[in-house]
């Protein structure tokens, strides 16, 4: 054909076939067609593929949204479980911390009655002998002018130097510290104004001299044999226009390497200080009096048994509640006392206790209300601390332990003296273990009571022995070629600052026998509870003024039952507080996490909002860049219900993307946070999967995608198919 006209025609010859026509019936379908998911799904895909940026938007804000609801279940069950379980790592769970809830003290330091000291005395005579008192006075500075013992008549005035004012204070009982030897004899009995002189060589030398007889301590026997030796001691400030002097009778003498006064009456300084000499005296020993000839004055118990057995027992007696029971030193005796080990004084300070303090016999009460509270550790503030609030224990001061002495001044020298921006040496020999209450984090050695249930060996019998956990054993002797059971133990007991900004250190140094050992992974000492008081007081020379205890760490046997209990005794005890410090930080961390937990749902459903805002019009924009495959569907008999899978799938597709994604990173965020709270708290932090986050997420994914859909499958209804193809 050409221009309409037919220009040329064959005919061909067709067969005719006289073959009959087979009609085949079939049944009428009702079945509606429908679009193969595969496409769908693969359309989608391109679809998302297409339009990269667009799609990377709607899933990262949708996924912002997936991951606030994720991370409040998270944070509420593994990250809370594994602060909780770090904190627990620290102080045992079981635990309840008694405390003041104020602090009452007055921190004065003032004497103890002297009468009320002489009624213990009567009371516990058991354990004291007598009473005597002491004078807190600078007796040099006192008579700066003279200040000796002089002979004297009216031809000569001989001064003898060694003994002095000084001696009157520190004189020894005769009937307790008695001289090796007397000469010319032993005196059985002395007059007030008669005394026994404990004489060096030398000042043997120059009475003689003065007496003018042969120089040798047979001489000066014989001499007090057939003649009176009287002596006075010769005082001066002209300052204070002062002078005195006070007349004595030598009945014999001993031979000593440091000059004393010896007298049976044991307030013989008393007699000699405040009736004859006439100074004035104070109870307030902090205070600086307006006169300053006015002597602090000091009753003191002399024991007749070791003053550990001594102290132990007033610890729980509520006759010594008001007072402190300080060990005598060279503050009270600074010439007594020089070189002695605090275990040897025999003579104990009776002082006023101003302090607020719990009495240790409050711990039989406390068991008496709740009979599943045990094992009592006392928190002091110069021995072992307690910190409820911060869920610190531990020694006061630096502690270190070895079973090497020259390990053990190795560390001691490098920490003798540090400058301000020092520290603790963070790397210890291997030998050589640190305690202090700062160390709960990092390894330290830390305090348990005693158990019965040793590895190895036998109870301690005095605070001279303790027992070991086998770790700390172990790695104690790990350098160690010694086979005996002593371990060095150095104390920080003072600590000042130099002019040129330095921190002096003051350690002191004892040996303790290792008796038994507990199957521990810990390194933990273990002794009796008082032990906390008394070694650091007789073996350490920490001051009873700072061995009061402020708080106490109680066991529970049933930790089930820890609030009750905590009831009872808070109720039976209202002035302390009386606390499960670590219930107390899991409630914290239960408030705290509850807190972000609301904050992360609400930025969670602003986040969802915005990401159904943007999911719908990005389906919007989806349906109208698919007109033209959903109108040829619709053209092929597809209905508008099963039209709508185009926009369903892809909405579907997206968030779950954006769910995959919500995934990843919330594990990156948890490990994260995870690393970040195990290097605060110096342990490790597992992190953990709660399947209902996974699920939460996987819901709130599906109905954003649902409701999204729903929103824009009107749009589906307007497309009109013939329309569509040709658009």
């Amino acid at each position: 054909m050409k221009d309409g006209k037919i220009i040329d025609f064959i005919n061909q010859n067709v067969e005719n076939y006289n073959k009959p026509i087979i009609i085949e019936k079939t049944m009428y379908s009702e079945k509606k067609p429908k679009i193969p998911l595969s496409f769908l799904i693969h359309h989608a895909y391109l679809a998302m593929k297409q339009k990269k940026w667009r799609t990377l938007i709607c899933n990262f804000i949708t996924s912002l949204g997936l991951i606030g609801a994720g991370f409040s279940i998270i944070l509420s069950s593994s990250i809370s479980s594994n602060i909780k379980q770090a904190y627990s790592s620290l102080i045992d769970q079981s635990k309840i911390m008694v405390s003041l809830k104020e602090d009452n003290s007055n921190y004065g330091l003032y004497s103890g009655s002297f009468y009320e000291a002489i009624d213990l005395k009567n009371k516990y005579s058991e354990y004291i002998y007598d009473v005597g008192v002491d004078y807190i006075a600078d007796f040099e500075n006192f008579f700066p002018d003279v200040n000796c013992i002089a002979l004297t008549n009216t031809f000569y005035y001989r001064p003898i130097e060694g003994i002095s004012a000084r001696h009157i204070n520190e004189y020894k009982w005769l009937d307790v510290n008695p001289p090796m030897t007397f000469y010319p004899e032993k005196v059985d009995s002395l007059n007030e104004d008669e005394v026994v002189l404990g004489l060096s060589i030398n000042m043997i030398n120059d009475i003689c001299y003065a007496l003018q007889i042969e120089r040798t301590v047979t001489s000066l026997s014989h001499y007090l044999i057939d003649n009176e030796l009287k002596i006075y001691f010769d005082l001066a400030n002209d300052s204070w226009q002062y002078s005195d002097q006070q007349l004595v009778t030598v009945k014999a003498f001993s031979l000593e390497k440091n000059p004393c006064i010896y007298h049976y009456d044991h307030l013989w300084n008393e007699y000699m200080l405040e009736t004859r000499m006439r100074f004035p005296t104070s109870d307030n020993i902090s205070s600086k009096d307006y006169y300053p000839w006015v002597m602090k004055k000091i009753p003191y118990l002399e024991l007749n048994v070791e003053s550990e057995v001594f102290l132990k027992h007033a610890l729980y007696q509520e006759d010594f509640e008001p007072y402190l029971l300080e060990i005598a030193n060279t503050k009270y005796f600074p010439w007594l006392y020089v070189g002695v080990e605090p275990k040897e004084v025999s003579r104990i300070m009776f002082l006023a206790n101003t302090l607020d303090n719990i009495p240790l016999r409050y711990i039989k009460a406390f068991q008496e209300v709740a009979n599943d509270v045990i094992n009592p550790i006392y928190g002091t503030a110069g021995g072992y601390s307690i910190y409820p609030q911060s869920l610190m224990m531990g020694f006061s001061n630096y502690m270190y332990f070895s079973t090497s002495i020259d390990s053990l001044n190795e560390i001691i020298d490098i920490n003798t003296s540090l400058n301000l921006e020092g520290n603790e040496k963070s790397v210890l020999p291997e030998d050589v273990l640190c305690g202090h209450y700062s160390q709960n984090f990092n390894n330290g050695v830390n305090f348990s009571p005693i158990k019965n249930n040793l590895f190895s060996g036998r109870l301690p019998e005095s605070d001279d022995e303790i027992v070991l956990s086998k770790s700390m054993w172990e790695k104690l002797i790990q350098n160690n070629t010694s086979k005996d059971n002593i371990i060095h133990i150095s104390f920080v007991i003072n600590e000042s600052m130099t002019s040129d900004g330095h921190m002096k250190r003051d350690f002191k140094t004892v040996d303790l026998e290792v008796t038994g050992l507990i199957e521990d992974e810990r390194y933990l000492i273990y002794q009796n509870s008082d032990w906390l008081i008394t070694f650091f007081q007789t073996r350490l020379g920490v001051s009873s003024y700072f061995l009061g205890v402020n708080s106490i760490a109680l066991d529970t046997i049933d930790e089930s039952q820890i609030e009750a209990t905590i009831a009872k005794l808070s109720t039976a005890f209202p002035r302390y507080s009386i606390i499960n410090p670590l219930g107390e930080i899991n409630a914290s961390i239960d408030r705290i996490c509850s807190y972000i937990q609301i904050a992360l749902l609400c930025f969670s459903i602003i986040a969802i909002l915005i990401s159904i805002l943007i999911l719908t019009i990005s389906n919007y924009l989806h349906v109208i860049e698919s007109r033209k495959e959903i109108g040829l569907a619709r053209c092929l008999g597809v209905n508008k219900k099963e039209a709508k899978k185009f926009l369903y799938s892809h909405s579907f597709l997206l968030c779950l993307v954006s769910f995959i994604l919500s995934i990843i990173e919330l594990i990156g965020l948890s490990i994260f946070i995870s690393y970040i709270i195990s290097h605060q708290l110096g342990g490790g932090f597992i992190f953990s999967f709660n399947i209902y986050s996974i699920l939460l997420m996987l819901g709130i994914a599906l109905s954003v995608s649902l409701l999204s859909s729903l929103i824009m499958g009107r749009s589906i209804n307007k497309i009109e198919p013939l329309e569509a193809i040709k658009t």
